[in-house]
């Protein structure tokens, strides 16, 4: 099966060729293995920072938003005889000092806070100074039943907390009551003494209505997404994730997703991008399959075209086995007319169908030198047989005899010399 000249040819060839196509394939595979994990890296840098970019857009809006409340408020207070600190009060159950504003009590007492919000939107608050603490004694930031969150503490985790503490304002992005406001806090000193007495605090919600849109249009591969996560839990994803399997995914404890971070330090958030690593992986796979199948096409390609291209161009000329021809020619050679050349159908115009005319030829040849070589030596024969008796007799008789053999051999041999004459030498 593997013994003809087109095997012998073609195994070789498509061999090395199959090799360096492989070769080539695997190589081209790897490169749009890692191109197609660029992309996938790039949709992520880009989605990521469209998504930053949204964030930085919103914090910008907001601090001119803030300020302006901020210095509302700061006004409100002096046009109204400045703060000072008032006696203790229980507000919400909680017993403070009270803050006066002109000589009016502040705790429970809404005008200026409310003023500032129905000018500026937002929320206000003014918090009483006790110790460490700093409580709200006005406010008009809402808790979740809907109520005012007045005797409430500032969280002293809360960002704020401490750049207040040291007498600095603070403009920031901070977690109030579960929701992430733009804020500023400003120390509030008695107009008397100058003394620390509370806060002054302003702060607007902050409105990420399109963060939705974005985060839902955020899917990376198949199952991947991007979500925004303080550092205890996701707090913005995608519609078609819970938070919780979110945060199962971020957390990857198997360390089967790809996780990758970009901090926001003025909203204290990350926004987190992940994807399974199994999906990156089968899509190269994919792509290395793609590309190898070509490979093994193209290999095939090139085998058939070479299959074809020989008996066409090779072997038809041939009309058979270069090797096949060769022992023929080679028996011929040595003088072996008796071998039979197979040649197929009419075959006319090939190596081998000449081949075999050549053989049939030197066979007429041969018979024809041998049949003319015995007849000239029974010609001799009889010539010798004639010039002994003209030798004897010297009659006429012997004469024409001797005379009629020796043109009998030169006709003979005229005949040879024609036989010959038709190859050349």
């Amino acid at each position: 099966m593997f013994k003809g000249f087109k095997a012998q040819v073609v195994i070789p060839v498509v061999a090395i060729a199959l090799v360096l196509i492989s070769c080539g394939a695997v190589g081209f595979s790897y490169w749009v293995t890692k191109h197609e994990e660029e992309i996938v890296q790039r949709q992520v840098r880009d989605k990521v920072a469209a998504i930053q970019a949204l964030f930085v857009s919103t914090e910008q809006l907001m601090d001119d938003r803030t300020r302006s409340s901020l210095a509302l408020l700061d006004e409100q207070i002096a046009s109204h005889g400045g703060a000072e600190r008032g006696p203790a009060v229980t507000v919400n159950g909680t017993t403070v000092n009270d803050i006066l504003v002109g000589g009016h009590a502040q705790a429970n007492n809404f005008d200026i806070v409310d003023y500032v919000t129905r000018m500026n939107k937002g929320t206000a608050t003014l918090f009483s100074k006790d110790g460490l603490r700093f409580v709200r004694i006005a406010t008009n930031v809402k808790k979740a039943d809907g109520s005012r969150a007045i005797g409430t503490e500032l969280d002293p985790t809360n960002k704020a907390y401490a750049t207040v503490s040291r007498g600095d304002t603070y403009f920031g992005v901070v977690d109030i009551l579960g929701n992430a406001y733009f804020t500023a806090y400003e120390p509030l000193h008695a107009k008397s003494t100058g003394e620390m007495i509370g806060i002054s605090y302003v702060g607007y919600k902050a409105d990420l209505s399109v963060l939705s849109g974005a985060l839902d249009n955020s899917r990376l591969l198949e199952s991947g997404f991007i979500a925004v996560a303080d550092d205890k839990s996701v707090r913005y994803a995608p519609a078609w994730i819970t938070p919780e399997a979110a945060q199962e995914h971020i957390t990857n404890a198997d360390g089967s997703w790809i996780v990758n971070r970009q901090a926001l330090p003025e909203w204290g958030l990350t926004i987190v991008s992940a994807f399974p690593a199994a999906e990156m992986q089968s899509l190269s796979r994919e792509i290395g399959y793609s590309v190898g199948l070509a490979g093994l096409l193209i290999g095939v390609a090139i085998s058939l075209a070479l299959f074809v291209l020989l008996d066409r161009k090779v072997l038809h000329l041939l009309g058979g086995e270069p090797q096949a021809a060769a022992s023929f020619m080679k028996r011929i050679a040595d003088g072996d007319l008796a071998v039979e050349i197979g040649v197929q159908g009419d075959d006319t115009s090939s190596l081998m169908a000449s081949l075999k005319i050549m053989q049939m030829k030197l066979k007429n040849l041969v018979s024809a030198v041998r049949g003319g070589a015995t007849e000239v030596t029974d010609q001799a024969r009889k010539f010798e047989i004639a010039a002994g008796a003209f030798q004897r007799t010297r009659d006429d008789t012997a004469a024409q005899e001797l005379l009629r053999q020796t043109r009998a051999v030169g006709s003979t041999l005229a005949v040879l010399e024609k036989s010959v004459g038709r190859f050349k030498i």
